[in-house]
């Protein structure tokens, strides 16, 4: 497997773990921005895994899911689509309409780290 490839999947687990950890401080919007970053830096591992280019300097998941010709299922297309938003929402209080960080609680950010897990486990079994 190429460096570039185990090199995002490296940082993509660092950013999982970073969120769990921001879960665990109560920092729920940054909990969920992690969880964007470890989807996106995954994607950004399959395309240079399948496609054999680099990838875009882009954060759009829907973009990049796109770019790796693999057809989700409804579940995991609805997590990422879910997701995709907070990239902005979870860190600007114009894109929040109000302080990002009162926007997310316990509940959400639970809910969004169990999802992203799962869409982490399905983007990894395309590696195999």
């Amino acid at each position: 497997m190429r460096q570039e490839v185990l090199d995002w999947l490296e940082s993509s687990e660092y950013d999982f773990e970073t969120a769990k950890a921001m879960f665990k401080a109560g920092r729920y919007n940054y909990c969920i921005f992690m969880c964007h970053q470890a989807v996106e830096k995954l994607l950004k591992a399959l395309v240079i895994f399948l496609k054999k280019e680099f990838p875009p300097k882009t954060h759009n998941l829907i973009t990049l899911l796109e770019m790796i010709d693999q057809a989700p299922n409804k579940e995991m297309e609805t997590i990422i689509l879910k997701l995709n938003p907070h990239y902005m929402v979870s860190r600007y209080p114009d894109a929040a309409g109000g302080p990002s960080h009162k926007m997310y609680n316990d509940e959400i950010a639970r809910e969004f780290l169990k999802e992203t897990e799962r869409v982490l486990q399905w983007l990894r079994q395309k590696m195999k």
